[in-house]
């Protein structure tokens, strides 16, 4: 074995904690000397640098990634407080919207109850129909056995108690156009 390879093998062990001695038993290995591990690892414990197998260092901690993730949570937490009350807002403006839309529509049937309450035929038929009045020189038969009417029992639109909020979609879509406009 050529002397620069045995020079680079003790710089090697060197490295690794140890005095760089060449075991002589013929194969030219360079090895440590057990004593020198103990002294590198900080007592006959392991205690010290690196107590580790293969002598590898600790992880270092990089103070700024540790610095900008702080500052990222602290920003998000900031921002939880507004997000939510915005999607609280998005919340009342659907559900005031749909009021708004169900008194305006109730407004238009109104609107065509007047428009019909002003004329004179439909207020007789109103009268004959709910309390059973009848024009004056009019003969009133009363026919018995008659089936008597039956009411249909009020369907339901379909809609489940939840339908009336947002979806996370929508609220993000929402967000998104609140901060493009």
């Amino acid at each position: 074995m050529t002397q620069a390879r045995t020079a680079r093998r003790r710089d090697t062990a060197r490295r690794a904690g140890g005095t760089g001695t060449v075991d002589r038993r013929g194969d030219g290995r360079v090895t440590a000397d057990p004593r020198d591990g103990q002294r590198a690892a900080g007592g006959p414990r392991g205690e010290g640098r690196s107590s580790r197998r293969g002598g590898a260092p600790a992880p270092r901690v990089h103070l700024g990634r540790i610095a900008v993730l702080a500052l990222l949570l602290l920003g998000a937490s900031f921002y939880v407080s507004p997000l939510r009350a915005f999607f609280t807002q998005q919340d009342r403006y659907l559900h005031e919207s749909e009021a708004l839309a169900a008194a305006q529509a109730q407004n238009e049937v109104y609107k065509v109850q007047v428009e019909l309450l002003a004329k004179k035929d439909y207020v007789a038929q109103r009268a004959r129909a709910d309390s059973m009045l009848v024009p004056p020189k009019t003969q009133v038969f009363v026919i018995k056995g008659l089936p008597e009417p039956v009411e249909e029992p009020v369907k339901g639109d379909g809609e489940t108690a939840s339908a009336g909020s947002i979806s996370v979609f929508d609220r993000l879509d929402d967000l998104w156009r609140t901060l493009l406009h």
